[in-house]
C-alpha cells in the first residue's frame, strides 16, 4: 500500500494543516474517499486508519484532513493542542480547508497519478457529517456523500447559551481524552449569522441533488438517531440505515489499536462501500 503525508494552507490566516492519502499502486483508476473527522477529533483519530485502509484495500484511495483552526498542528497533529486556534474555529474554516484539499486533488501538484476525480466522495463523522453535507452542497465535483451520526445542523445551541456566550466572549468545552477545558469564541456565532446561507441545514440541504446516504447508531449517546430523522426530512432522497446497538462512534475509541474495526463500524463502512458502489 502506498502512503504519502502532505501539507497544505487555509484560505484563513495561512495557517498550514496536515492531510494523507493511501492507495493500493497498481495501474487501475481509483475513485477517491475523503474522510472528515468530527469536534475535537483528527485525521487519525481512533479507527481512522483502520477505516482508510478498508477504503484503500477495496480499490479506492482514500484522503484524511485536519483541519486548519481544529487545534492540532503540523508539528503535533495527533492531539488538540493549539487552544487558541480551536477556539477561533467554525464551519466556514473547515469548509474552506476541504475546498483546499479537493482543489490540490484536480492539481497537478498531486503526485497521484491513478485516481479517477470523477468519482469523488465524501465521509464524515459527526461534525464531520454536517461538513461533507454541506461542501457537497456547494461543489459539484463530488459525486456521493455519507455521513457516520452527523450532526443535524449548525447551530444547535440554545438562546440562553448564546446570549452568555455573547456576553462572555468564549465558552468552553471539556476534552474528553484529556480532560483540558478547550475555548470557544463567540465568533463561531458571528460566522454563522454571517454566512447563514451557506451554513444553514435547513436552507442548504434541500439543494443537494448528489446520492446521500445517513448511518447513525440507535444507542448514541452524543449525537441522538432523531438527528438522521431530521436531515432525512430535509433530503426525502437521502438513504437511512440505522445500526442496533451502536454509539456515536460506532463502539470504537481513540486510541484504537486493533487492526480489525468493531462489528458495528464495520456495519457501517459495509453500508458505505455499497452506497459509493452504486
Amino acid at each position: 500500500m502506498k502512503k504519502i503525508e502532505f501539507v497544505l494552507t487555509s484560505k484563513h490566516n495561512n495557517r498550514r494543516f496536515v492531510a494523507d492519502a493511501r492507495w493500493i499502486a497498481n495501474h487501475t483508476k481509483k475513485p477517491t474517499v475523503i474522510l472528515v473527522h468530527g469536534f475535537k477529533g483528527f485525521k487519525d483519530w481512533g479507527a481512522f486508519n483502520v477505516i482508510a485502509d478498508q477504503f484503500a484495500n477495496n480499490g479506492y484511495c482514500c484522503v484524511k484532513l485536519n483541519f486548519s483552526s481544529d487545534g492540532t498542528t503540523v508539528d503535533y497533529p495527533f492531539e488538540v493542542t493549539d487552544h487558541e486556534a480551536f477556539g477561533n474555529n467554525n464551519f466556514s474554516k473547515e469548509l474552506d480547508d476541504l475546498g483546499v484539499l479537493i482543489d490540490w486533488l484536480h492539481s497537478e501538484e498531486c503526485p497521484i497519478g491513478t485516481i479517477d476525480l470523477s468519482k469523488l466522495y465524501l465521509l464524515g463523522h459527526s461534525r464531520g457529517g454536517g461538513v461533507v453535507l454541506l461542501k457537497t452542497a456547494e461543489d459539484e465535483r463530488i459525486k456521493k456523500v455519507a455521513t457516520l451520526a452527523s450532526i443535524p445542523q449548525v447551530n444547535t445551541f440554545s438562546e440562553e447559551t448564546v446570549e452568555h456566550w455573547k456576553k462572555e466572549g468564549v465558552i468552553h468545552v471539556v476534552n474528553g481524552r484529556t480532560n483540558e477545558e478547550l475555548p470557544l469564541y463567540y465568533q463561531a456565532v458571528e460566522d454563522y449569522y454571517a454566512h447563514e446561507e451557506r451554513l444553514s441545514m435547513m436552507k442548504v440541504l434541500p439543494t443537494v441533488t448528489q446520492p446521500i446516504l445517513h448511518i447513525h447508531g440507535d444507542q448514541d449517546e452524543t449525537v441522538p438517531i432523531k438527528a438522521m430523522d431530521f436531515l432525512h426530512q430535509l433530503n426525502p432522497a437521502s438513504i437511512c440505515k440505522t445500526i442496533e446497538g451502536a454509539s456515536h462512534t460506532f463502539n470504537t475509541k481513540h486510541p484504537w489499536t486493533e487492526d480489525t474495526l468493531s462489528e458495528n463500524m464495520q456495519t457501517a463502512i459495509d453500508y458505505v462501500l455499497d452506497h459509493f458502489s452504486e
